[in-house]
């Protein structure tokens, strides 16, 4: 009788974001391999393959998926399962395909664009949009708006949401690209799947904590200068996740409520807003 051999199993990964806690894995029952993949983040997270399993006297009942979305805080996600076709003879994987891991749901294409978002700052007071979208100095083809205000000015969240992401440690800015990795800055999920991000914090600004549910207009930051900044500012942003493009993200216009709350607009480059709600 000829003996069943598993070929040598080979996966590879890379993380596109600054985490430990997604992994996969795979159990043999028999003449079947059946691969898991556990995600231990707090947010969802999506798996693309670079390609289709390499397999030797194995056959796939279903249909290998190159993009899987895994839940938050969910364990043995079934990735996809092999069946030996003749077990006398030789079988197994020859190769798994290489993953990429990206935070949030990049198969979503819609989103609430109708919900209106309140200015990041304090109510009583008033900023200018220095660069708005599609701005010249950093914000080519892309949708974010810079508010010039001192270093020290208290943030509010412009959504509720779930808190994924903080980086407040930096202390240096400077106003060209060579600076952009060193931004401080707050990341927050959204009900619809988008992403809102915070940047340009002060040094130790960060109010909040990574898994915090804040309300909308609760202080969450104090402004700064850091990463690639030309003066002090804050810089928003609300995005889908992607895993196209250099920064892996779709970002997406948002309606804001101005003076007394009553009008919604997409807010202009060099006009100055007021929040009086």
């Amino acid at each position: 009788m000829k003996k069943t051999l598993i070929l040598t199993l080979f996966f590879q990964f890379a993380l596109l974001f600054s985490q430990k806690n997604v992994k996969m894995y795979y159990e043999q029952k028999k003449d079947t391999v059946i691969y898991y993949i556990d995600n231990l983040e707090i947010y969802p997270t999506s798996i693309v393959f670079s390609g289709q399993p390499e397999l030797e006297n194995m056959r796939k009942p279903e249909i290998f998926s190159m993009i899987q979305v895994l839940p938050p805080k969910s364990v043995k996600n079934k990735v996809t399962y092999f069946i030996a076709n003749d077990k006398t003879k030789r079988w197994g994987i020859k190769k798994m395909p290489g993953y990429s891991i990206y935070i949030g749901d990049i198969t979503l294409k819609s989103y609430d664009s109708d919900y209106k978002y309140d200015l990041p700052f304090q109510k009583g007071k008033s900023f200018n949009v220095y660069q708005g979208y599609n701005g010249t100095f950093s914000h080519q083809n892309e949708n974010s708006i810079d508010f010039t205000m001192p270093e020290g000015t208290e943030i509010t969240a412009a959504r509720e949401g779930l808190v994924i992401d903080v980086i407040q440690n930096n202390n240096q800015g400077c106003p060209t690209n060579d600076c952009a990795k060193l931004g401080n800055y707050i990341s927050i999920l959204h009900s619809d799947g988008t992403i809102a991000q915070y940047f340009h914090l002060k040094q130790n600004g960060v109010k909040v904590n990574i898994g915090e549910i804040v309300k909308k207009n609760q202080t969450i930051g104090l402004s700064g200068n850091t990463g690639w900044s030309n003066g002090p500012h804050l810089h928003f942003t609300c995005y889908l996740p992607s895993n196209t493009g250099d920064k892996q993200r779709k970002t997406i216009k948002t309606l804001f409520r101005t003076g007394d709350g009553n009008k919604t607009e997409y807010l202009t480059e060099k006009k100055t807003y007021s929040k009086e709600y």
